[in-house]
């Protein structure tokens, strides 16, 4: 079966609900959005992230161009203060930490008996230490002393690894511990990304994208021993108040964008919905979709247990169909001429670049996520393409937003779509003023908002009788004066 051509990449912010429709993926973060009063494209982004988490570090993706590429997948929410970051999070987040914190219990059970073991193994070097000493000073050898030194070191207890999949509040130095000495796979996931933005995590970006990318990376340290990681998975899932971002790009924004590390990122900065969230009697107290969601997320995140006792144990890879395959060469491929003169990624190179890679990750999620079997196929690759094309509106919304007078012309005649809904159609200049959003009542922020809305003929600015006035249907024509 071949896969028919025909041009299947939609615009960057678009989406078809249609294909994901029946997936649990949709039908749950559906039931979570509801339950947490939050967006659901931020859902959808959020639980994407859990998937990875649990995924990345016992499942591998091999590409159809036979390169072998980590599950990895990283997000980025952007969401402002009350706007339902935190229990989102929480939720997602929740069967993971379970399994998290009943590993910690047996892991400290571990790590006393491990005590004990190196109190008795110190016991005994000091001992052979002391005999070898006693037998040097009386001229002696104390041959069969130093070999049974030699064969104690190379029987000394090794500390038990912790099963540790998320960190929060941590250094760069931590963190990548936590990846050589407990298990090498884990999430930088917080609710509040302030820290990471403002903090020495941020320092580490060649690391985390090595990491990424599935490569290795090595941390010198000055006065001890070098973290040296080789395939480790390192995944980060961050939440940030507008804000904090944008006090972020002002000041280190063009050295991430340079360092590669924002490409990587799926981005949603959704509509905010505050005063738009009621509380009914009506609303289920059981949410069937969701509990499914958490029960895989419980079933993967255990299956990274076995990397306590194994942690180079070796990966499952996950594979394309043929037909699957070619669906995604034919994404890479309209993608490609998007980044020339132009494309829709044509200011956003950096971007466009990663976008194909992630497109196969998100297709290795869904497919892992909804227990398929098999290779993926097109549809699943469909599927991915739809979600990181939606993202794909949000990372430029975000990080390449339109010149200020632009967003204050399109915020200015969202309020004049309102008025136009009632058939209002001429306003006082001084009434816009008064009565507009209260960011455009700036007298030179409204005269240039305006000259834009002018520019593209959605108003008309006019005198009558020595007083301006806005029309706001200039298409219908001259209006009536006789009634101002």
């Amino acid at each position: 079966m071949s896969y028919p051509f025909h041009p299947i990449l939609p615009a960057p912010g678009s989406f078809n609900p249609q294909r994901v429709g029946p997936t649990l993926l949709w039908r749950s973060s559906h039931e979570l959005s509801q339950k947490c009063q939050v967006p659901l494209d931020l859902t959808v982004l959020t639980l994407l992230a859990g998937i990875s988490i649990v995924a990345q570090g016992r499942y591998a993706l091999k590409m159809p161009n036979g390169a072998f590429k980590p599950t990895t997948v990283n997000a980025l929410g952007v969401a402002g203060s009350g706007d339902g970051k935190t229990p989102l999070v929480d939720n997602v987040l929740n069967p993971i930490q379970e399994v998290q914190r009943e590993q910690r219990r047996e892991w400290r059970g571990r790590l006393d008996t491990y005590q004990g073991e190196l109190e008795e193994w110190r016991t005994e070097e000091k001992v052979l230490t002391q005999a070898i000493y006693r037998k040097q000073t009386k001229g002696g050898t104390a041959e069969s002393e130093r070999q049974s030194l030699r064969e104690l070191y190379q029987r000394r207890p090794e500390p038990p690894r912790e099963f540790r999949l998320l960190y929060e509040d941590t250094t760069p130095e931590a963190l990548f511990l936590g990846l050589e000495k407990a298990i090498p796979t884990a999430a930088l996931a917080t609710d509040e990304a302030e820290v990471f933005f403002k903090g020495a995590m941020n320092r580490a970006r060649s690391h985390i994208n090595s990491l990424w990318s599935g490569g290795s990376t090595v941390i010198t340290r000055a006065t001890k021993e070098d973290i040296v990681l080789d395939d480790a998975r390192l995944m980060l899932l961050l939440m940030v108040q507008p804000g904090i971002l944008q006090k972020y790009m002002e000041t280190q924004g063009q050295q991430a964008r340079d360092s590669g590390m924002l490409a990587r990122f799926l981005v949603c900065a959704p509509l905010s919905i505050r005063g738009q969230r009621f509380y009914s009697l009506n609303t289920p107290t059981e949410w069937k979709a969701w509990e499914q969601a958490e029960a895989r997320l419980t079933t993967l995140a255990r299956e990274n247990l076995v990397l306590v006792h194994a942690p180079d144990t070796p990966r499952e890879v996950l594979e394309f169909t043929p037909e699957g395959a070619a669906c995604w060469v034919q994404v890479a491929n309209e993608i490609e001429p998007q980044m020339g003169p132009g494309g829709y990624f044509e200011a956003c190179p950096d971007h466009g670049s990663k976008l194909a890679e992630n497109v196969a990750r998100v297709a290795a999620l869904i497919h892992l996520f909804e227990g398929h079997e098999g290779g993926i196929t097109p549809e699943t690759v469909l599927m991915a393409m739809d979600i990181c094309l939606y993202y794909s509106g949000h990372f430029q919304q975000v990080f390449m937003p339109a010149p200020q007078e632009e967003q204050d012309a399109h915020q200015l005649n969202e309020w004049f779509n309102e008025l136009r809904q009632f058939n209002w159609r001429i306003m006082r200049y001084n009434d816009v003023r008064q009565r507009s959003p209260r960011p455009l009542r700036d007298k030179k922020l409204l005269k240039a908002a305006l000259e834009v809305l002018i520019a593209h003929q959605q108003v008309v600015v006019f005198t009558h009788h020595r007083t301006r006035y806005i029309d706001l249907m200039p298409w219908l024509g001259p209006p009536d004066l006789s009634m101002l």
